[in-house]
């Protein structure tokens, strides 16, 4: 509960001093772009100067999760942001599908998450509960509404329903996971993986029915928007990585504010290099748990990562990258080794810098009150 009172408590905080007060800045929506006429009502904060980010465009999903045609005109990308369903859909749902309630039952769903994955992570470790908020997924979707914080939720109770064995509460994971977006599929191919490294095929094929839903789901989409290409992933490993590293991003900033960030980002990219490294240490001493071998698969998903876009930006390949850095983490857990820690704290580092043009806006109101 403490987990998600400080996330509001900071929402509430930066939406008063810096939005004037208006919720809907959360989403991020760019001045630069239509916005749907069917939400003209909703008045929504507009940034100029921006593309604005990808939480504008799973709120217009949460208003048409079923592809009725409404916003499809407004989502970039239909047939791969509407594969992304789960937290449109429950806020959706939440709203009992009015398109007035939507917003809230959004925020809600974002703040549910954050309190399950500080509950599922206090549940495995007393002192663990906090830790979630530090998670990139966790602050990126507090501060733009992204989809990842769910996901990041459902590793966290993916370990703690391995912990206890339950495996009604494990495979309810498994299905939500992947409708959160694909890289949930990663957590059902590591379980099933288990189940066969353990020679349990009758188990690994039920397991590997959790995807079913997320199938039906994929092929309704499909049916309904048309192909986008765009590669992703590279044969060679490192490719992106290794591009990234040696291409800084340039910000427009002044030159000490410049230098700062720009260490920063290398600051992050080594502790994803540490995550990717630790995962490796797992699997060489053969630890070959469900929360291990998700590590070992989101660690390959670094490996081959080519796409520039989310390497470019700091809020996309630490958004897509934390289960790796939360699973490395979970998977210390049992030894108590705080280097499978260090990744973490590396990366949000640069996340939390992000936040400090915010952080000054709210204490300029506070001086001035």
């Amino acid at each position: 509960m403490g987990c998600a009172a400080l996330a509001f408590f900071w929402q509430f905080l930066t939406v008063h001093a810096n939005y004037q007060g208006r919720w809907s800045a959360l989403f991020c929506t760019a001045a630069s772009y239509p916005q749907p006429p069917q939400l003209a009502d909703e008045n929504p904060y507009l940034f100029p100067n921006s593309s604005g980010y990808d939480g504008t465009v799973y709120h217009y999903i949460a208003h048409d999760p079923f592809l009725t045609g409404a916003m499809l005109p407004y989502v970039d990308a239909p047939r791969y942001r509407y594969r992304r369903i789960l937290v449109p859909l429950a806020a959706y749902t939440l709203a009992l599908g009015r398109t007035d309630w939507v917003d809230g039952a959004y925020f809600g769903v974002i703040l549910l998450c954050v309190f399950l994955g500080g509950y599922w992570l206090a549940s495995l470790s007393p002192l663990w509960g906090f830790g979630f908020l530090l998670v990139p997924a966790t602050l990126i979707s507090l501060d733009r509404m992204t989809v990842d914080i769910a996901l990041a939720a459902l590793c966290a109770g993916l370990a703690v329903a391995v912990a206890h064995r339950s495996p009604w509460w494990i495979y309810a994971a498994l299905v939500a996971a992947p409708l959160v977006r694909e890289t949930g599929l990663l957590l059902v191919a590591a379980y099933v993986l288990h189940l066969l490294w353990q020679r349990k095929l009758r188990q690994a094929v039920l397991f590997a029915t959790a995807a079913i839903p997320t199938m039906i789901w994929y092929l309704f989409v499909m049916v309904r928007t048309h192909p986008e290409g765009g590669g992703v992933f590279s044969a060679i490993p490192f490719q992106g990585f290794v591009t990234r590293l040696f291409t800084p991003t340039p910000y427009g900033l002044s030159g000490v504010t410049a230098l700062v960030v720009t260490i920063l980002d290398y600051v992050a990219l080594a502790g994803v290099a540490l995550a990717i490294a630790l995962a490796i240490r797992m699997a060489w001493n053969r630890r070959t748990g469900p929360i291990e071998i998700a590590a070992y698969l989101f660690a390959l998903l670094a490996i081959f990562l080519v796409h520039p876009e989310p390497w470019r930006d700091p809020f996309g390949y630490t958004r897509a990258l934390s289960p790796l850095l939360l699973l490395v983490a979970l998977g210390g857990l049992p030894r108590v080794e705080w280097l499978s820690v260090a990744p973490l704290f590396l990366v949000a580092l640069r996340i939390v810098a992000q936040f400090w043009p915010q952080v000054m806006g709210i204490l300029h109101i506070a001086v001035r009150t």
